[in-house]
């Protein structure tokens, strides 16, 4: 590599052109470039490309932005290599530095130079300072906002690329692009655009270079709404009224679009999600209560196929559960209608609720999760669903399963209820099964089980009493030894730590757990 660069360093103009085609096949899947540490190459090479960029004479622009691109892969001294005057060209060469400039045709320049900058805002802290104090920022909004159909399709992603890597990576931009420019608006009448291309086209299917492109502007959104206050109006039921659409369009990149969905519907205002179901006089299996649920059921078959990931479950459980908790908050049928998915009316009361490859199941498996954030957020998801109502969690959890959640509430003394604001319609959804076994099932492992026998049974008064002080010498040691900690319920419903195992039974009384068995919805 060393002499090929110093050919392209002290080479002729025709030389320079054929070495910097060379340069590129050879290293163009390169990411480092550890030999231009030498000799100071790195600096020369910069140097020498942005020298033939800053000639009006555009022939070698393509292939020296190009090399840039690839060159801009590496970190290294990239803070270093980029100069006010430097970010200019680049900027230039995309269109972006005069607003009043407006092309009527884009070419290869303009895409790479895009490319480039894409690069260097994501691998360089100073271009991210940089940037939005240069026009970039309101040159890409107008542009976006004078969309048309002659616009190349390059130029239209690597835009919203720019506005999705710059709003993640400088938090200040959000409120630039977002209050100043609206550059929400434009983002949204994109998407409404491509959902009418779809519907005209009556395949309903987004094909794969408007799903990326989808995609990018769904990130680009969630960025300026994640720190928006609530108050949000007409534009964001809009917007949840076009992710409604989204989501019933099929595409190649269906994982990806439903992930972005959900992300964003976490930022969304509570008064909006009314807008993720419509009315519908159709008659299919995802209507509820005349509302087409058929939306918030493919979100549903997202969280089913989340719940089979194995790796980085936060990252790809979080944000759907999120989303759940948030729109079974706002819209009683959503969480009527989900409930009936996750929690239908128990009939196999033979397994443990964490038991099987059902919705329930694999979330109750995550109520023991040693990963406490995800763990919180199914526990909260479940309980939603159940009303807040610990008996109902009980039922379809298993006590063992939700004790955690119930103590961080400080919902395991007899008395500690909490009123939330849920209607109180009523129906009786206990089947025959639930029924016919209820008095032999374990609250504690919330499924059925067999009588077993009384170990008491053949002793004496003093035995007994013998083995309940062999007991609580037990437990006395291993609290001493540090191995247990016993704890009572206190005034406020959670654990609190005793210091004598005698404790314990002055607490019994007050800890008598009475079970109600209301299952209404």
């Amino acid at each position: 590599m060393d002499a090929l660069v110093q050919k392209i360093i002290s080479d002729s103009d025709d030389e320079f052109s054929k070495n910097i085609i060379v340069f590129q096949e050879n290293y163009g899947n390169r990411t480092v470039f550890e030999e231009l540490n030498n000799d100071q190459l790195r600096e020369k090479l910069w140097e020498t490309l942005f020298r033939y960029l800053s000639d009006n004479s555009q022939s070698l622009h393509y292939n020296c932005l190009s090399t840039l691109r690839i060159l801009s892969r590496d970190k290294t001294k990239l803070n270093e290599l980029i100069t006010d005057e430097r970010l200019g060209i680049i900027l230039n060469n995309a269109a972006l530095r005069d607003i009043n400039i407006n092309l009527r045709t884009y070419s290869n320049v303009n895409i790479e130079a895009l490319k480039l900058l894409c690069n260097l805002i994501f691998n360089s802290i100073k271009v991210q300072e940089l940037l939005p104090k240069t026009h970039c920022l309101p040159c890409l909004i107008d542009r976006i906002r004078k969309y048309n159909e002659k616009i190349p399709y390059e130029i239209i992603l690597f835009d919203t690329r720019i506005i999705f890597l710059i709003t993640a990576l400088n938090i200040s931009t959000r409120q630039i692009v977002k209050t100043e420019l609206n550059g929400d608006e434009c983002f949204i009448k994109m998407l409404k655009n491509i959902c009418i291309q779809c519907e005209q086209d009556k395949l309903y299917f987004i094909k794969e270079d408007n799903a990326i492109l989808v995609c990018e502007i769904l990130k680009a959104l969630f960025n300026l709404y994640i720190n928006s206050d609530n108050t949000t109006g007409e534009k964001s039921k809009n917007l949840v009224s076009i992710l409604n659409k989204l989501l019933l369009f099929k595409s190649k990149k269906d994982n990806d679009l439903q992930s972005n969905i959900a992300n964003l519907l976490t930022v969304m205002p509570y008064n909006c999600y009314s807008e993720i179901i419509s009315p519908t006089k159709e008659k299919h299996k995802q209507v509820f209560q005349n509302m087409d649920m058929s939306a918030v059921f493919v979100l549903l078959k997202f969280l089913d196929r989340r719940l089979n990931c194995k790796d980085d479950l936060i990252g790809n459980l979080s944000p759907i559960v999120t989303a759940f908790i948030r729109m079974v908050k706002a819209e009683r049928l959503i969480r009527k209608y989900t409930r009936l998915q996750i929690l239908p009316p128990l009939k196999d009361v033979m397994h443990r609720p964490e038991e099987g490859t059902t919705l329930r199941a694999k979330l109750c498996k995550l109520l023991t999760s040693p990963l406490i954030e995800l763990r919180d957020l199914v526990a909260e998801f479940l309980f939603i669903l159940c009303k807040e109502n610990v008996t109902r969690m009980v039922k379809y959890t298993g006590y063992g399963n939700a004790a955690g959640m119930f103590a961080n509430k400080g919902l395991l003394g007899p008395n500690k209820k909490i009123q939330p604001a849920y209607s109180s319609e009523s129906e009786d959804s206990e089947t025959e099964e639930y029924l016919k076994h209820k008095e032999q099932i374990n609250p504690v492992t919330g499924c059925f089980e067999h009588p077993k026998p009384n170990p008491l049974e053949g002793m004496s008064e003093e035995q007994k009493e013998y083995e309940a002080l062999q007991l609580i010498g037990l437990v006395d040691k291993l609290t001493r030894e540090g191995v247990v900690q016993p704890c009572r319920i206190g005034d406020d419903g959670k654990p609190k730590p005793i210091e004598h195992v005698l404790e314990l039974q002055e607490e019994l009384p007050k800890q008598q757990y009475n079970h109600r068995d209301s299952d209404s919805d």
